[in-house]
């Protein structure tokens, strides 16, 4: 006969809270989600953003036109540039929320 103690289930809030080796997984996957989440909003919008540059660099031409007295690099910089930044801010947040919920969902399941 052995003398076993019985085995305790550990939850992901026990993991987490006695700082060990399983919780620490469980925060480095969720700061490496979030890090990811976050190099895609910078590269999205200074992918978009920086990319004008370029564009008036192959196509000088474009530099000379203008739409309502206003010169065409200026106003692609200044008008669809705060939308954008609007727009993927409002991803970003959405898909913030969800991986945080998620999180929580994994603690709170248990």
């Amino acid at each position: 006969m052995s003398s076993q103690a019985p085995s305790t289930r550990r939850t992901t809030r026990d993991e987490l809270a006695e700082d060990t080796a399983h919780g620490e997984l469980y925060l480095t996957r969720l700061r490496r989600a979030q890090l990811e989440l976050s190099l895609l909003g910078l590269v999205a919008f200074g992918g978009l953003v920086g990319s004008l540059p370029l564009l008036f660099a192959l196509m000088p031409s474009l530099s000379r036109v203008a739409f309502l007295g206003i010169p065409l690099p200026a106003l692609l910089v200044v008008a669809p540039v705060f939308p954008l930044f609007v727009v993927i801010g409002a991803v970003y947040e959405r898909r913030a929320n969800a991986l945080d919920q998620s999180f929580r969902d994994l603690i709170h399941d248990e």
